[in-house]
């Protein structure tokens, strides 16, 4: 194998996870090298003792080649793996350049579609990847990341191909624990995410309830929501399920009942910076560019919107 560095910028639940992982297994690896770029206390301890990994009942520490807030210190890498916010995807383009070199592949697993698009608008000089992950895990506290259930996948590739960097990163990922496949129908998988991520995170912040009371509660709602985003990728000649509406309708259903979203979570922390744009605002947005309605759409989003610029006015 040639030398390979990988860096995983974003520690939280995501970035956390699959890099502790990743960190535990390469660990002293002369040809792979895991690198983070994080900050904060978060880094303090890591830098320290290592990132633990806990995951159903089973705990691992990574110790990453270098743990840096500073890319430069990183310098170049083959991949990274992205796993921040959405709304930080400006200002993390400019922190990653000096880890950008030619080959440098870069993989966003945020939610949604906008982050691929804007990277590849804002990276025209190397490959982008599509990729998506299903999992509940979370910082728990710094230098310490919980995944309780131990379920985890990682979908990455470009839409209609699979190159030997795919299936390269692909075996780097599955030989390190995770659950991992290159797939040339990757606007499929990350698709049918969205779907499910962009209604139930648009639904449980507009009426401030879990997942399963908006499915109890509100399943009409939810069920329009699903079914104007379906509606959106279908236009897009994304291959989805026939099923699609009633598979992502029964993944809800299957949530634990007091489980939320992110956004949610955002909203009642009265944070500033939310996923509101990414997961309904886009919906909105290619509603409108391709001819699609998306009334329920617009009416969460509209209100949602209305409390953020009551919230913080400019």
């Amino acid at each position: 194998m040639r030398n390979i560095k990988i860096a995983i910028v974003g520690l939280g639940g995501v970035g956390g996870f699959y890099g502790g992982l990743l960190a535990h297994y390469y660990e002293g690896n002369q040809e792979v090298k895991i690198n983070f770029l994080v900050r904060g206390a978060h880094l303090d301890v890591i830098k320290k003792q290592g990132l633990k990994v806990c995951s159903k009942g089973v705990e691992v520490i990574g110790k990453p080649t270098i743990a840096s807030d500073q890319a430069s210190d990183i310098g170049k890498v083959d991949y990274i793996l992205l796993c921040t916010k959405g709304y930080d995807l400006t200002t993390v383009v400019k922190q990653i350049q000096p880890m950008i070199g030619v080959g440098t592949i870069v993989i966003p697993l945020l939610n949604g579609v906008l982050a691929y698009e804007e990277l590849k608008e804002k990276l025209t000089e190397i490959e982008v990847w599509q990729g998506c992950t299903y999992m509940v895990s979370r910082l728990k506290e710094a230098g310490v990341i919980d995944n309780p259930s131990g379920r985890q996948k990682i979908f990455v590739g470009i839409e209609g191909q699979l190159s030997e960097r795919m299936k390269e990163f692909e075996s780097l990922l599955t030989n390190a624990g995770v659950n991992a496949k290159a797939t040339d129908e990757i606007s499929r998988e990350v698709w049918e995410k969205y779907i499910l991520v962009s209604s139930s995170a648009v639904a449980t912040t507009y009426f401030n309830q879990s997942i399963g009371a908006i499915m109890q509660m509100h399943l009409e709602d939810v069920q329009q929501l699903i079914a104007e985003a379906s509606a959106i990728a279908r236009v897009k000649q994304i291959k989805l399920p026939l099923e699609v509406e009633s598979l992502v309708e029964e993944r809800l259903k299957a949530i634990p009942f007091e489980s939320t979203t992110s956004m949610h979570s955002d909203f009642v922390a009265q944070n500033k910076q939310t996923e509101l744009e990414v997961m309904a605002g886009y919906m909105v947005q290619q509603g409108e560019k391709m001819n699609v309605p998306t009334p329920m759409y617009h009416q969460m989003y509209d209100k949602l919107k209305k409390y953020q610029e009551i919230t913080y006015p400019e």
